[in-house]
Protein backbone atom coordinates (compact mmCIF):
# COMPACT_ATOMS: atom_id res chain seq x y z
CA UNK A 1 0.00 0.00 0.00
CA UNK A 2 1.01 3.58 -0.19
CA UNK A 3 2.86 4.44 2.89
CA UNK A 4 2.20 8.62 2.97
CA UNK A 5 -0.06 9.89 0.54
CA UNK A 6 -0.05 13.97 0.15
CA UNK A 7 -3.70 15.43 -0.81
CA UNK A 8 -3.76 19.23 -2.19
CA UNK A 9 -6.27 21.24 -0.16
CA UNK A 10 -7.95 24.36 -0.88
CA UNK A 11 -11.77 23.48 0.45
CA UNK A 12 -12.65 24.69 -3.39
CA UNK A 13 -15.24 21.20 -4.89
CA UNK A 14 -12.10 19.68 -6.76
CA UNK A 15 -10.42 19.52 -3.71
CA UNK A 16 -12.82 17.73 -2.09
CA UNK A 17 -12.69 14.95 -4.93
CA UNK A 18 -9.06 14.44 -4.25
CA UNK A 19 -9.57 14.27 -0.40
CA UNK A 20 -12.51 11.41 -1.78
CA UNK A 21 -9.44 9.31 -4.27
CA UNK A 22 -6.90 9.86 -1.11
CA UNK A 23 -9.08 7.60 1.41
CA UNK A 24 -10.37 5.30 -0.98
CA UNK A 25 -6.27 4.79 -2.02
CA UNK A 26 -5.48 5.14 1.66
CA UNK A 27 -4.62 1.56 3.82
CA UNK A 28 -5.25 1.81 7.72
CA UNK A 29 -1.20 2.08 8.04
CA UNK A 30 -1.31 4.90 5.01
CA UNK A 31 -0.53 8.69 6.84
CA UNK A 32 -2.48 11.22 4.62
CA UNK A 33 -0.47 14.19 4.97
CA UNK A 34 -3.46 17.05 3.67
CA UNK A 35 -1.47 20.47 2.72
CA UNK A 36 -2.88 23.71 1.38
CA UNK A 37 -0.23 26.28 0.25
CA UNK A 38 -0.68 29.66 0.42
CA UNK A 39 1.15 32.52 -0.21
CA UNK A 40 3.91 33.78 2.36
CA UNK A 41 2.70 35.93 4.92
CA UNK A 42 4.03 39.47 5.23
CA UNK A 43 6.19 39.89 8.18
CA UNK A 44 3.77 41.98 10.44
CA UNK A 45 3.28 41.95 13.67
CA UNK A 46 0.86 40.90 15.35
CA UNK A 47 -0.43 38.21 12.74
CA UNK A 48 -3.53 39.05 11.04
CA UNK A 49 -6.06 35.83 11.96
CA UNK A 50 -7.60 37.26 8.66
CA UNK A 51 -4.51 36.57 6.41
CA UNK A 52 -3.08 33.59 3.91
CA UNK A 53 -2.27 31.85 7.00
CA UNK A 54 -5.39 31.51 8.79
CA UNK A 55 -7.42 31.17 5.75
CA UNK A 56 -5.55 28.02 5.03
CA UNK A 57 -6.24 27.19 8.53
CA UNK A 58 -9.95 27.40 7.94
CA UNK A 59 -9.58 25.76 4.89
CA UNK A 60 -7.89 22.97 6.44
CA UNK A 61 -10.89 22.61 9.03
CA UNK A 62 -12.87 21.67 6.20
CA UNK A 63 -10.87 18.68 5.26
CA UNK A 64 -10.96 17.71 9.05
CA UNK A 65 -14.23 17.76 9.86
CA UNK A 66 -14.98 15.49 6.64
CA UNK A 67 -11.94 13.16 7.39
CA UNK A 68 -13.08 12.99 11.23
CA UNK A 69 -11.35 11.47 14.05
CA UNK A 70 -8.70 9.25 11.17
CA UNK A 71 -5.53 7.96 12.66
CA UNK A 72 -2.41 8.92 11.03
CA UNK A 73 -3.47 11.99 9.49
CA UNK A 74 -1.66 15.02 9.63
CA UNK A 75 -2.36 18.68 8.42
CA UNK A 76 0.05 21.10 6.94
CA UNK A 77 0.02 24.51 5.86
CA UNK A 78 2.65 25.92 3.21
CA UNK A 79 3.65 29.19 2.41
CA UNK A 80 4.41 29.19 -1.34
CA UNK A 81 4.18 31.30 -4.06
CA UNK A 82 3.63 28.68 -6.13
CA UNK A 83 0.89 26.11 -4.94
CA UNK A 84 2.47 23.17 -7.16
CA UNK A 85 5.82 24.25 -5.59
CA UNK A 86 4.87 24.27 -2.18
CA UNK A 87 2.50 20.53 -2.89
CA UNK A 88 6.36 18.96 -4.05
CA UNK A 89 8.16 20.73 -1.63
CA UNK A 90 6.10 18.88 1.10
CA UNK A 91 5.99 15.44 -1.10
CA UNK A 92 9.83 16.04 -0.94
CA UNK A 93 9.63 16.44 3.01
CA UNK A 94 7.90 14.04 3.89
CA UNK A 95 8.97 11.69 1.23
CA UNK A 96 5.80 10.76 0.28
CA UNK A 97 5.06 7.94 -2.43
CA UNK A 98 1.50 9.24 -3.89
CA UNK A 99 0.72 12.84 -4.29
CA UNK A 100 -2.78 13.94 -5.26
CA UNK A 101 -4.86 16.93 -6.45
CA UNK A 102 -7.97 17.60 -8.17
CA UNK A 103 -9.02 18.03 -11.29
CA UNK A 104 -10.42 21.96 -13.29
CA UNK A 105 -13.24 23.22 -11.96
CA UNK A 106 -14.05 23.82 -15.77
CA UNK A 107 -14.16 20.09 -16.81
CA UNK A 108 -17.25 17.73 -17.14
CA UNK A 109 -18.55 15.48 -14.69
CA UNK A 110 -16.61 12.53 -13.77
CA UNK A 111 -14.15 14.08 -16.09
CA UNK A 112 -10.12 14.60 -15.13
CA UNK A 113 -9.07 18.19 -16.64
CA UNK A 114 -6.35 19.51 -14.83
CA UNK A 115 -6.16 23.14 -14.78
CA UNK A 116 -2.73 25.58 -14.63
CA UNK A 117 -2.21 24.09 -11.19
CA UNK A 118 -2.45 20.62 -11.76
CA UNK A 119 -0.51 21.01 -14.80
CA UNK A 120 2.14 22.42 -12.67
CA UNK A 121 1.61 19.54 -10.16
CA UNK A 122 2.10 16.92 -13.31
CA UNK A 123 5.29 18.42 -14.03
CA UNK A 124 8.31 16.81 -12.71
CA UNK A 125 6.32 15.90 -9.47
CA UNK A 126 9.03 13.71 -7.04
CA UNK A 127 6.72 10.81 -6.79
CA UNK A 128 3.74 9.40 -8.20
CA UNK A 129 0.72 11.92 -9.15
CA UNK A 130 -3.24 10.80 -9.19
CA UNK A 131 -5.56 13.53 -10.23
CA UNK A 132 -9.29 13.14 -9.24
CA UNK A 133 -12.08 13.80 -11.90
CA UNK A 134 -14.44 16.59 -11.32
CA UNK A 135 -17.44 15.10 -9.04
CA UNK A 136 -15.64 12.15 -7.29
CA UNK A 137 -16.33 13.67 -3.79
CA UNK A 138 -20.38 12.67 -4.18
CA UNK A 139 -19.09 9.52 -6.12
CA UNK A 140 -16.26 7.87 -4.15
CA UNK A 141 -14.62 5.03 -6.55
CA UNK A 142 -15.42 1.27 -5.34
CA UNK A 143 -11.49 0.44 -6.94
CA UNK A 144 -12.89 -2.82 -8.34
CA UNK A 145 -10.98 -2.41 -11.37
CA UNK A 146 -7.88 -1.50 -12.09
CA UNK A 147 -6.20 -0.67 -15.73
CA UNK A 148 -2.50 -0.06 -16.11
CA UNK A 149 -1.35 1.07 -19.95
CA UNK A 150 1.19 -1.32 -20.52
CA UNK A 151 3.55 -1.58 -23.66
CA UNK A 152 6.37 -4.16 -22.65
CA UNK A 153 8.91 -1.33 -21.94
CA UNK A 154 10.24 -0.11 -19.16
CA UNK A 155 7.61 2.69 -17.88
CA UNK A 156 4.80 0.20 -18.59
CA UNK A 157 6.93 -2.04 -16.40
CA UNK A 158 6.72 0.51 -13.67
CA UNK A 159 2.86 1.20 -14.64
CA UNK A 160 1.94 -2.32 -14.02
CA UNK A 161 4.04 -2.51 -10.27
CA UNK A 162 2.08 -0.09 -8.65
CA UNK A 163 -1.20 -0.90 -10.58
CA UNK A 164 -0.76 -4.58 -9.54
CA UNK A 165 0.01 -3.52 -5.64
CA UNK A 166 -2.80 -1.36 -5.48
CA UNK A 167 -5.12 -3.90 -7.11
CA UNK A 168 -3.95 -6.50 -4.52
CA UNK A 169 -4.51 -4.43 -1.69
CA UNK A 170 -8.08 -3.49 -2.70
CA UNK A 171 -8.70 -6.83 -4.44
CA UNK A 172 -9.48 -5.48 -7.24
CA UNK A 173 -9.47 -6.86 -11.20
CA UNK A 174 -5.70 -5.95 -12.53
CA UNK A 175 -6.60 -4.84 -17.09
CA UNK A 176 -3.14 -4.55 -18.68
CA UNK A 177 -4.13 -2.42 -21.73
CA UNK A 178 -1.93 -2.59 -24.97
CA UNK A 179 -2.94 -0.93 -27.63
CA UNK A 180 -1.79 -1.70 -31.05
CA UNK A 181 -1.20 1.11 -33.52
CA UNK A 182 -2.25 0.86 -37.32
CA UNK A 183 1.42 0.12 -39.39
CA UNK A 184 1.63 2.26 -41.77
CA UNK A 185 4.01 0.75 -44.80
CA UNK A 186 5.40 3.81 -47.80
CA UNK A 187 3.48 3.41 -51.16
CA UNK A 188 5.34 6.68 -52.88
CA UNK A 189 3.48 9.27 -54.37
CA UNK A 190 0.35 6.86 -53.79
CA UNK A 191 0.15 7.04 -50.04
CA UNK A 192 0.67 4.38 -47.69
CA UNK A 193 -1.72 1.47 -46.42
CA UNK A 194 -2.02 -0.91 -43.43
CA UNK A 195 0.35 -3.80 -43.52
CA UNK A 196 -1.99 -7.03 -42.49
CA UNK A 197 0.83 -9.33 -41.82
CA UNK A 198 3.08 -6.19 -40.36
CA UNK A 199 0.29 -5.69 -37.72
CA UNK A 200 -0.59 -9.40 -36.89
CA UNK A 201 2.85 -9.90 -36.13
CA UNK A 202 3.07 -6.80 -33.66
CA UNK A 203 -0.14 -7.87 -31.73
CA UNK A 204 0.88 -11.09 -31.57
CA UNK A 205 3.91 -10.21 -30.14
CA UNK A 206 2.07 -7.66 -27.63
CA UNK A 207 -0.05 -9.95 -26.59
CA UNK A 208 2.45 -12.48 -25.18
CA UNK A 209 4.64 -9.92 -23.94
CA UNK A 210 1.12 -9.27 -22.01
CA UNK A 211 0.55 -12.96 -20.98
CA UNK A 212 4.30 -12.93 -19.49
CA UNK A 213 3.54 -10.06 -17.49
CA UNK A 214 0.46 -11.50 -16.03
CA UNK A 215 2.12 -14.82 -15.32
CA UNK A 216 4.41 -12.95 -13.58
CA UNK A 217 1.89 -11.21 -10.82
CA UNK A 218 0.95 -12.97 -8.01
CA UNK A 219 -1.70 -12.36 -5.89
CA UNK A 220 -4.32 -10.65 -8.41
CA UNK A 221 -6.54 -11.03 -10.76
CA UNK A 222 -5.38 -9.83 -13.74
CA UNK A 223 -6.30 -10.23 -17.55
CA UNK A 224 -4.61 -8.65 -21.09
CA UNK A 225 -6.62 -6.66 -22.94
CA UNK A 226 -5.56 -6.51 -26.75
CA UNK A 227 -7.59 -2.85 -28.84
CA UNK A 228 -6.27 -1.96 -32.05
CA UNK A 229 -6.06 2.03 -32.53
CA UNK A 230 -4.10 5.55 -31.18
CA UNK A 231 -2.60 4.53 -28.07
CA UNK A 232 -3.75 8.03 -26.64
CA UNK A 233 -7.46 8.03 -27.92
CA UNK A 234 -7.62 4.35 -26.59
CA UNK A 235 -6.90 4.51 -23.35
CA UNK A 236 -9.13 7.38 -22.78
CA UNK A 237 -12.07 5.44 -23.96
CA UNK A 238 -10.89 2.63 -21.75
CA UNK A 239 -10.81 4.83 -18.98
CA UNK A 240 -14.88 5.11 -19.00
CA UNK A 241 -15.36 1.26 -17.51
CA UNK A 242 -12.38 1.65 -14.97
CA UNK A 243 -12.24 2.65 -11.49
CA UNK A 244 -8.50 4.22 -11.32
CA UNK A 245 -6.27 4.30 -14.72
CA UNK A 246 -2.15 3.61 -14.33
CA UNK A 247 -0.10 5.38 -16.52
CA UNK A 248 3.96 4.97 -16.55
CA UNK A 249 5.95 8.28 -17.28
CA UNK A 250 8.43 9.58 -19.84
CA UNK A 251 11.29 7.63 -20.34
CA UNK A 252 13.88 10.52 -20.33
CA UNK A 253 14.31 13.21 -17.76
CA UNK A 254 15.18 13.15 -14.08
CA UNK A 255 14.57 9.69 -11.92
CA UNK A 256 12.11 9.48 -9.35
CA UNK A 257 9.99 12.33 -10.95
CA UNK A 258 6.34 12.17 -12.21
CA UNK A 259 7.16 13.13 -16.52
CA UNK A 260 4.44 13.30 -18.90
CA UNK A 261 4.74 12.40 -22.74
CA UNK A 262 2.68 12.94 -25.54
CA UNK A 263 0.23 10.19 -25.27
CA UNK A 264 -0.13 10.53 -21.04
CA UNK A 265 -0.24 14.01 -20.96
CA UNK A 266 -3.38 13.61 -23.37
CA UNK A 267 -4.87 10.81 -21.44
CA UNK A 268 -4.16 12.28 -18.08
CA UNK A 269 -5.99 15.49 -19.21
CA UNK A 270 -9.29 13.57 -20.74
CA UNK A 271 -9.87 10.69 -18.46
CA UNK A 272 -13.23 9.62 -17.17
CA UNK A 273 -11.87 8.26 -14.11
CA UNK A 274 -8.90 8.78 -11.56
CA UNK A 275 -5.63 8.80 -13.31
CA UNK A 276 -2.16 7.78 -11.31
CA UNK A 277 1.15 8.91 -13.42
CA UNK A 278 3.97 7.14 -11.71
CA UNK A 279 7.36 8.34 -11.29
CA UNK A 280 10.25 7.34 -13.64
CA UNK A 281 11.86 4.47 -12.27
CA UNK A 282 15.51 4.25 -11.36
CA UNK A 283 16.98 1.44 -13.11
CA UNK A 284 14.41 -1.07 -13.71
CA UNK A 285 13.41 -0.81 -10.22
CA UNK A 286 9.94 -1.54 -8.68
CA UNK A 287 8.43 1.66 -7.85
CA UNK A 288 6.76 1.96 -4.05
CA UNK A 289 2.99 2.11 -3.45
Amino acid sequence: MFATIVIGFDASAQALDALALGQALAGEETELVVCCVHPPELPVEPADEDGAAGQGAERLQVARDRLGPRPRTRFELRGCYSAAAGLHDEAERCAADLLIVGSSHRGAIGRVLPGSVTRQVLHAAPCAVAVAPVGLRDHPPALARIGVAFDGGPQGASALAAGARVAADHGAELVLITVVAPVAVSAGWAGAWVDPGAAAAIREDAEERGRAAVDALDGVTARVELIDGLPAQELVLASRRLDLLVLGSRGYGPVRRALLGTVSGHVAEAAACPVLVVARDAGGKEPAA
